[in-house]
C-alpha cells in the first residue's frame, strides 16, 4: 500500500511537470506558447500558400481570402506599388510572426512582406522547403562565412519567395519577401 502511494505521487508530479517542461524547454513547446501569447495579444494567424499566390489577386480578393485579418490599408507610394495593406498577425503557417504587409499596384498585389520572430528563422526555412522544395542561392560566396548575407530563393509558378540564408544579428528584422514574376 505504501508503494502504491509513492507511485501515485510520482505520477501526479509527472502529469503536472511534464507539460510545463514541454512548453518552457522544447522548441515545439516554445513555438506553441509564443503563438498562443501572440494570438491572445490581438494577432490572428494567417496561412499563405505561396504556390498559389500570383499578381492577379486584387485588394478585394485579398481581403475576401483573409476576412479574419484586420487589414489597415492606405495609399502610399513605395517601390512595389501605390497602396499598402498591413496587419499584425500571431503566426504564419504556425510559425510565430509579427506582421504582414501586402503591396498593391493599380489594385493588384505586387509584393508581400512577412516579418517573423528571429528565433524561428530555421523553422521558417524548413516550412518553405516543405511547401516549395529546395531553394536556390542568389548570391555567391562561401556558405560557412560568418558574415554570409546570401539570399535564397524559392521559385514558384507565378513568383518567387526570398529569404536571407542566415540572420546576422538578433536586432535584424527577420522577414521574407514574395515577388511576382514579370
Amino acid at each position: 500500500m505504501h508503494l502504491f502511494k509513492i507511485y501515485k505521487t510520482i505520477a501526479i508530479i509527472a502529469l503536472v511537470v511534464a507539460p510545463i517542461y514541454w512548453l518552457m524547454v522544447t522548441d515545439d513547446g516554445k513555438r506553441r506558447t509564443d503563438t498562443l501569447l501572440l494570438w491572445l495579444t490581438g494577432g490572428d494567424p494567417i496561412n499563405i500558400n505561396f504556390k498559389a499566390l500570383d499578381n492577379h489577386y486584387s485588394q478585394q480578393d485579398w481581403q475576401k481570402v483573409y476576412p479574419d485579418i484586420d487589414w489597415q490599408c492606405a495609399e502610399q507610394a513605395s517601390t512595389w506599388g501605390d497602396e499598402i495593406c498591413y496587419s499584425e498577425i500571431s503566426s504564419y503557417n504556425g510559425i510565430p510572426s509579427r506582421y504582414v504587409t501586402a503591396f498593391f499596384d493599380a489594385g493588384y498585389i505586387s509584393a508581400l512582406k512577412l516579418v517573423y520572430r528571429n528565433q524561428y528563422h530555421d523553422q521558417l526555412g524548413f516550412e518553405l522547403q516543405h511547401q516549395l522544395g529546395k531553394p536556390e542561392r542568389l548570391q555567391a560566396g562561401p556558405e560557412d562565412s560568418p558574415d554570409n548575407n546570401s539570399i535564397i530563393r524559392w521559385p514558384t509558378d507565378q513568383g518567387m519567395v526570398l529569404l536571407k540564408q542566415q540572420l546576422s544579428s538578433g536586432e535584424e528584422e527577420a522577414s521574407l519577401l514574395w515577388l511576382p514574376r514579370d
